[in-house]
């Protein structure tokens, strides 16, 4: 009996010191931490928000999973009945690339505008944030950057973007103070400039009733579909 005790002992300390039934601990990557705050997930990226109050700010940040360094890609402030003179949105990824999306202005401009003549206004900024999330480099590229009359514009805009380094978006086109129903296909490659920075020359590809269903890459070429006819153009 005293022989078997011991041994039964012996069997229930080696469990013990083993750990066989215990839960393996897995770390967490720097970036994958920040999906419980993430406003997008990928395979590849999460962009996240930190918030600070008061006053309302919001500033969102884009890494690379699971442990890659954030990037600050905008901010976004509580507004009015009139909007934000501060706003970041409308993100998207492929990839390691990420775009977001930010306007500034746009309050102070439909305050301006409904008292007064839209050409004495302050014109509202737009523009979109690029990002290599995995070489850590970036680039702001102004649209509706050559309006004529300070407008209020349909903004976030249609996007698509590359996992080989493009993007494209749709903008519309604008007369005066007047927006068009018709449509821009603006589009450009990404490539590296300097240390951390992203080179890009915006073109306007094609003009028209563009369908923003049909706007898509396969690699650098742009597929887009035009009065239902599709097009495509390869980017260089």
């Amino acid at each position: 009996m005293i022989a078997r005790s011991t041994l039964l002992l012996a069997l229930l300390a080696g469990l013990i010191f083993c750990g066989c039934g215990a839960q393996k601990r897995v770390r967490i990557g720097a970036c994958d931490a920040h999906r419980r705050s993430a406003v997008l997930v990928t395979r590849s990226v999460v962009v996240y928000s930190s918030r600070t109050a008061p006053p309302a700010i919001t500033t969102y940040y884009a890494c690379l999973r699971p442990a890659g360094e954030a990037l600050d890609v905008g901010v976004d402030q509580l507004g009015s009945v009139y909007g934000s003179d501060t706003t970041t949105g409308g993100f998207g990824a492929a990839g390691g690339y990420v775009a977001a999306q930010s306007s500034s202005g746009e309050a102070s401009l439909a305050v301006c505008a409904r008292y007064s003549s839209p050409r004495l206004c302050p014109p509202a900024r737009h523009w979109l944030t690029m990002v290599d999330t995995g070489d850590r480099r970036l680039v702001r590229i102004p649209i509706y950057a050559s309006l004529p009359v300070p407008t209020l514009v349909p903004f976030p805009v249609t996007l698509a973007l590359s996992p080989d380094g493009a993007v494209a978006w749709l903008q519309n086109r604008t007369v005066g103070a007047r927006i068009s129903s018709g449509l821009q296909l603006w589009a450009t490659v990404l490539t590296a400039r300097g240390r951390s920075g992203l080179a890009a020359a915006p073109a306007v590809i094609d003009v028209g009733s563009i369908d923003p269903r049909s706007v898509r890459f396969h690699r650098r070429t742009l597929y887009w579909a035009r009065d239902h006819i599709e097009h495509r153009q390869e980017l260089n």
